[in-house]
């Protein structure tokens, strides 16, 4: 008698099986990656979707002539990026686009310190927002501009960097590191490592800090003689000799990878946007200006100052961790010889892409507003830290 119920149970599940695929099945498959349409301009090289959930990065393109030249050194970058350790573990965390538009103008400096490119991120910003992007990179044909120098070096800078195309295709995984996970150069080149620099340790003896890894180097100089690294060539040393990180910087990216992307998750939709552009001055982040566009806003990860939408409720409808003044400046001499710099840069603007909705932008540092835009009136709002004594309606917040 029990084995004849056996049948029938079976056939129960199955029913129950078909009946839950229908019903829910699309909802669970709703949470996985599915590519979604950029704006037109947007050409895509690797698109995996769930963009708020994957890390995009966008290409640009400055004195370039030919198209196909700059979508050939593009490629390479993306090639010899993905072949790199970790990047090739999370394939499907990172998406890539192109700005194929050759006559923008991103205000570059060629002659940036003497020997460096530098382009200025907020007209960066402003033409990439057709794309979900994280971190504009734009290729800079030197062709026609090299001075003094052979190699003119490359920069990262506020979430940006300006690539020397004639360069290594390596010179973007070194200089993505500095973006991405505030990596220093492990170069002796006597600076000041003022930001919590993780690839550095003070610990000259047995650099404890590494030993999340059970294997790793303790090499002296990391910026300057008072700091350690982990690895006694890695590409942030010197990325014509090696093409790997080292295995506790790589433990590092990995950590920041996954705190930074997920393998499922709802979608940035394309939609009416803020720009809010920014200045940072005396320690501190100010609005300058918020002007309405169309795009995709900015992913939010990390921790940090941050700009923040708040509702009539003084809820928060949206917020995006700022990016750091610092500049880095990386190449080579004629001779070979690695040319590394850092340092906060005073004046330093860039835009962030909010939604259009709420009453008021704020900007945070730790628990003090320091700026604050009504978006009602279309006005700055007077407040305390500097900006005055009359609070407009921000009772909460300060």
């Amino acid at each position: 008698m029990v084995r004849s119920w056996i049948p029938i149970t079976v056939l129960v599940i199955i029913i129950l099986g078909i009946f839950g695929y229908m019903f829910f099945g699309d909802k669970i498959s709703s949470n996985s990656r599915s590519p979604a349409q950029p704006l037109p301009g947007c050409v895509e090289m690797q698109n995996n979707g769930n963009y708020e959930n994957s890390i995009d990065i966008v290409f640009l393109a400055d004195n370039f002539e030919d198209v196909e030249k700059f979508r050939e050194v593009t490629d390479e970058m993306v090639n010899s990026f993905s072949e790199t350790i970790p990047y090739n573990e999370y394939a499907d965390r990172f998406n890539f686009f192109r700005i194929e538009k050759l006559d923008n103008n991103y205000n570059c400096d060629y002659n940036y310190g003497g020997d460096a490119i530098v382009c200025e991120p907020s007209d960066i910003k402003k033409a990439v927002v057709s794309c979900p992007n994280d971190y504009p990179i734009v290729a800079v044909d030197v062709s026609g501009i090299q001075k003094l120098f052979q190699h003119l070096r490359s920069s990262a800078w506020m979430g940006t960097a300006s690539l020397n195309v004639d360069d290594d295709p390596l010179v973007f995984t070194h200089e993505f590191a500095h973006l991405f996970a505030d990596f220093a150069d492990e170069y002796e080149y006597g600076g000041n490592i003022n930001w919590d620099a993780p690839n550095c340790d003070d610990d000259l003896i047995s650099c404890s800090k590494f030993d999340i890894v059970p294997f790793h180097d303790c090499v002296k100089g990391c910026v300057n003689s008072q700091n350690a690294r982990s690895i006694d060539v890695g590409i942030m040393r010197d990325y014509w000799k090696s093409k790997i990180y080292g295995s506790y910087n790589e433990e590092v990216l990995r950590e920041v990878i996954e705190d930074s992307s997920s393998v499922s998750g709802s979608e940035v939709l394309k939609s009416p946007i803020n720009l809010v552009e920014l200045e940072y001055s005396n320690n501190n982040w100010d609005i300058v200006s918020v002007e309405s566009s169309e795009g995709f806003i900015d992913s939010s990860f990390g921790s940090g100052d941050y700009v923040e939408v708040i509702g009539e409720d003084e809820e928060s409808l949206g917020k995006v961790v700022l990016k750091s003044p610092i500049l880095f400046l990386d190449g080579h001499d004629d001779s070979g010889i690695p040319l590394q710099d850092a340092s906060i840069v005073e004046g330093s603007k860039y835009i962030v892409s909010l939604p259009a909705v709420g009453e008021k932008i704020i900007v945070k540092s730790g628990e003090n507003v320091v700026s604050a835009y009504d978006l009602v009136s279309n006005s700055k709002i007077i407040g305390s830290s500097g900006f005055g004594s009359e609070i407009v309606d921000i009772p909460e917040v300060f």
